[in-house]
């Protein structure tokens, strides 16, 4: 038996989206993110996040530290009883030449959204059927990834709001936020 998945973007789609949050004190979660996260516990679906976070490559934070960041997000969906069962990251950005750059994250890759490397990660760890899961995200790189890979989409309007103008790319659904989005995956999308 395979397994049915929910992937999840992380910044604009599970918490409030800062620009290159690098600091665990600016990591704030959407007031119904942990809400959305147990429907998703509660169902047949693993919960899966997928994440590029360039600012090790840019040196805003070490490798180490963007991990905090991912353990207080799991700590504060832990206080509201939810859990996710996997974090893939990409930390790494193809563009170089910047004074500040950590030149050991600076390099092209098939993990950084949207390439497909941190799905084919989650797909062998946990031996996932792509055909019947999704993608939750708030960029047309989301949306893109979910593409690449087979999934089912689902924009999101928090965050970029698929504002990001990177792919012209649409969307299976859109819906309002998580929340709305897991509801309809959980209700009406997967009947």
């Amino acid at each position: 038996m395979k397994n049915k998945c929910i992937f999840l973007d992380r910044d604009g789609t599970i918490n409030v989206y800062k620009n290159l949050l690098h600091k665990k004190e600016d990591f704030t979660l959407f007031d119904n993110t942990a809400e959305a996260i147990k429907m998703i516990n509660e169902s047949d679906y693993l919960s899966i996040v997928v994440t590029n976070q360039p600012v090790v490559a840019r040196n805003l934070c070490s490798f180490d530290y963007m991990w905090e960041i991912n353990r207080k997000m799991e700590e504060l969906l832990a206080k509201q009883g939810a859990y996710l069962d996997d974090i893939f990251v990409c930390p790494h950005h193809p563009d170089q030449g910047y004074p500040e750059e950590n030149k050991e994250y600076k390099k092209k890759c098939n993990c950084r959204k949207p390439g497909i490397g941190l799905i084919e990660k989650a797909v062998m760890r946990h031996h996932i059927d792509l055909a019947e899961s999704y993608i939750i995200g708030d960029t047309t790189v989301d949306i893109k990834t979910g593409i690449n890979a087979g999934l089912r989409t689902v924009l999101v309007k928090t965050g970029l709001k698929g504002e990001d103008g990177k792919f012209n790319v649409m969307p299976d659904f859109v819906l309002d936020d998580l929340k709305a989005a897991v509801e309809f995956i959980l209700t009406k999308a997967s009947k």
